[in-house]
């Protein structure tokens, strides 16, 4: 079965290179192309070059003259399109010298040309065919221009109104299809030259016309063919392909960091068996953003270790189709398709932006020193890595969270640092000033020169960076940018939905477009209290966002959304918050010093009180439908492992107070977080299966153990998370058997 796409709308055939052609009712289509097609060419009789436009301006010319086959099969010219004369006439011979100024002659192809045989100076493909609706699309993009068919020298122009895209005959590549009884197979697109700008008759020269082609088509226009089945045509004649049940279109997602995998994780916890493909531009898999300057300081010699959001193994088991280093360039809403860098057109059922944001930077400051740094990328942080060395000069631009986490870590690695921020306080316009003074004193205490209220300029000389400040001109040997991130919103701009300072959404993440979700740091969602929307820029959100972007994708009934939470690590101090800060709060209750806790209503804050601000975040969401379980658990189970009867001795039952969280490493497991409750001993890996975290810095709650960095939960005998990030996988648990005074480790 077949199905009719289109029609022929012109046929056109160029008896003579580079000069224009002739349009037919009818042709013959052989297996080299039309009949009479680029037979013959211009030559200079004193050189025998070939005219060539794209070479020499002299040939520029070229097009302004005509040619077409004679009723008596002879090749005519015209200058005009009125008067036509046979090649060899000796006064077309006169005129030709009389245009390019030397004397010219016409060659058949394959015919001897001095000493050389004449051949096609350009000879791709048999068949050039282009649609109306490619036409069409030039034309809206330069509204002031004659978009002449003859510029683009077709042999076939076609009407495919029943194809996808603006331009429609891509989609024939690599496709057979037939115009009456010819088979045609598309191969491959078209690239356009200079050539498409020069004067025709009756068109006028016009250079927009290829920056155009190279902005807005990749410089690609209408398709090659290849004849499959010779056979004659004429105009009228129907375009049809053969009849195949159009596959069900994937959800696309835009961003392959934290956000875009997590959302494809949640489509499959949620049941979703739809094809789901992810692009992003870097090269790695799925990362967490945070642990680049949270945990810059860590690891062994100081090394980034980032946190993966989806292995190799997992992508390949939830069937995600990942591209990475492939970067998307456009959404075509009107077609549901995006485009990437290299020319290609995907199609989507639903498309999903997490494309993040990019650190700010100073215009016209880096030199290429490689002394000028931020953190957003794997290989930003790698390369800050090596620059923190002992005794190093570092200053930092900016007193929000990332520039006191590079603080940190900086002074851990006994490096010089200095901080400055535009405002008089740190975190000034994040929480409030009590919270604020105390992470100041903390990091004055730990050496940090803070120059609040003080923005100086800076230049990045080949051996460091200089620093002019009020008072004088400064050196330090790095600069980090913490200035915060913009919205990578220009494709949603660019497409025509609704942006400010981000991407405007909905609460489960839906923009002005059904079609079209958007989540994570690009995604300006509306939250109770936040008319204009907010940006939430966090660990949390990029987890829990994702969630209510899926079930509105699949169309099921949405959760309550769970209370904002935030996490940052100095030091040795664990700052965490539950709810959104409000930096004008004023502070309802505080308790402790060296663990401080501050209750402001609303919000909570504490540095090292993981217990009580989970219990606030629990507090927050009363009242809400407890939400199901956001995970699926591994197959392979990690309970309760049995190993050698013998097991290892791991200490007198008097080394493990009641409820007392112990840490001991074992040769054959690593660390391993002991506890005993109501005279039960309960042995679980101490490592968090989702991040890098030891749970033994956590806390009890009942019979879990519960994470100090993300507040996951885990079941002390089966290993099962609970209230944990989407794809949290069971912990593994070992079995702790007590004989007389001692305890032993059962794996």
């Amino acid at each position: 079965m077949i199905t009719v796409v289109g029609s022929v709308r012109e046929i056109w055939r160029y008896p003579v290179s580079s000069l224009t052609g002739e349009s037919l009712v009818r042709a013959m289509i052989m297996k080299t192309g039309v009949a009479g097609d680029r037979t013959h060419a211009l030559f200079e009789a004193n050189s025998s070059n070939i005219v060539n436009p794209p070479t020499s301006k002299k040939w520029n010319i070229a097009p302004r003259l005509a040619a077409r086959v004679g009723d008596t099969g002879i090749i005519q010219i015209s200058s005009d399109g009125r008067l036509w004369r046979a090649f060899d006439d000796p006064s077309m011979l006169d005129e030709l010298e009389a245009i390019f100024g030397t004397r010219m002659e016409l060659k058949r192809y394959g015919s001897q040309v001095g000493d050389a045989i004449a051949k096609p100076r350009y000879a791709m493909q048999p068949i050039h065919l282009l649609s109306r609706q490619s036409l069409d699309a030039l034309q809206a993009c330069l509204p002031d221009s004659q978009i002449d068919v003859r510029r683009f020298r077709p042999n076939i122009v076609v009407d495919l109104p029943d194809l996808a895209g603006a331009r429609p005959e891509d989609s024939l590549l690599g496709k057979e299809f037939s115009i009456g009884a010819l088979r045609l197979r598309g191969t491959v697109r078209c690239g356009r030259c200079a050539f498409t700008t020069l004067a025709q008759q009756g068109v006028p020269e016009d250079r927009s016309v290829l920056r155009a082609l190279i902005q807005d088509f990749e410089k690609n226009f209408g398709i090659y063919c290849e004849v499959l089945e010779p056979a004659g045509i004429a105009v009228g004649d129907t375009v049809s392909t053969p009849v195949a049940p159009e596959p069900q279109r994937p959800i696309v997602i835009v961003g392959a960091g934290q956000s875009g995998a997590m959302t494809a994780k949640a489509l499959r916890d949620l049941g979703s068996t739809q094809s789901i493909r992810i692009f992003g531009e870097e090269r790695h898999a799925p990362y967490e953003r945070p642990p680049l300057s949270k945990g810059g300081d860590q690891g062994k010699g100081g090394s980034i270790g980032p946190s993966y959001v989806l292995t190799a193994d997992k992508i390949e088991e939830l069937k995600i189709d990942l591209n990475l280093n492939s970067r998307v360039i456009a959404v075509h809403r009107q077609t549901r398709e995006i485009e990437t860098q290299d020319g290609e057109r995907h199609p989507y059922a639903r498309l999903v932006l997490a494309t993040g944001g990019s650190a700010r930077r100073l215009r016209g400051l880096e030199r290429g020193h490689g002394r000028v740094h931020v953190i957003r990328t794997i290989e930003d942080a790698a390369n800050l890595n090596q620059s923190l060395q002992a005794g190093s000069t570092l200053c930092v631009l900016g007193s929000g969270w990332l520039g006191l986490e590079i603080a940190a870590a900086a002074r851990k690695r006994l490096c010089d640092v200095t901080l400055f921020g535009r405002q008089n306080r740190v975190l000034a316009r994040m929480i409030p000033s009590e919270v604020a003074d105390y992470v100041a004193a903390r990091h004055i205490a730990e050496g940090v020169k803070l120059r609040l209220g003080e923005v100086p300029t800076f230049r990045e000389r080949p051996d460091h960076i200089e620093v002019t400040t009020a008072s004088g001109v400064e050196r330090a040997e790095h600069l980090v940018l913490a200035i915060g991130i913009s919205p990578n919103d220009h494709l949603a701009r660019a497409a025509g939905l609704n942006v400010a300072g981000g991407v405007v959404t909905d609460e489960s993440g839906a923009t002005s477009d059904p079609d079209i979700f958007a989540v994570g740091d690009v995604a300006r969602q509306q939250r109770p209290g936040y008319p204009k929307g907010i940006c939430v820029e966090s660990w949390h959100n990029a987890n829990e966002q994702p969630y209510s972007a899926a079930r509105a994708l699949l169309s099921l009934p949405a959760e309550p959304l769970t209370p904002a939470r935030f996490w940052s690590s100095q030091y040795d101090m664990m700052i965490q918050i539950a709810g959104f800060p409000d930096a004008n709060a004023q502070v309802v209750r505080h308790e402790g010093d060296g663990r401080p806790f501050w209750d402001f209503g609303s919000f909570a804050i504490g540095i090292n009180r993981s217990q009580e601000v989970h219990r606030f975040a629990a507090q927050l969401a009363l009242g809400n439908v407890e939400a199901p379980t956001r995970y699926q658990a591994s197959s392979k189970s990690s309970a309760q492992r049995k190993g050698p009867a013998e097991g290892v001795d791991i200490g007198p039952v008097d080394a493990f107070p009641e409820g007392e969280i112990r840490r001991l490493e074992i040769d054959q497991l690593g660390a391993v977080a002991i506890v005993q409750i109501d005279q039960r001993y309960f042995a679980v890996n101490d490592r968090c299966p989702h991040a890098e975290a030891s749970l033994s810095e956590g806390f009890i709650e009942r019979d879990r153990i519960v994470c100090p960095l993300h507040f996951a939960e885990f079941d002390l005998q089966t290993g099962d998370p609970s209230n944990a990030p989407p794809g949290c996988g069971r912990l593994a648990c070992y079995t702790v058997e007590r004989r007389d005074h001692h305890l032993f480790l059962l794996f």
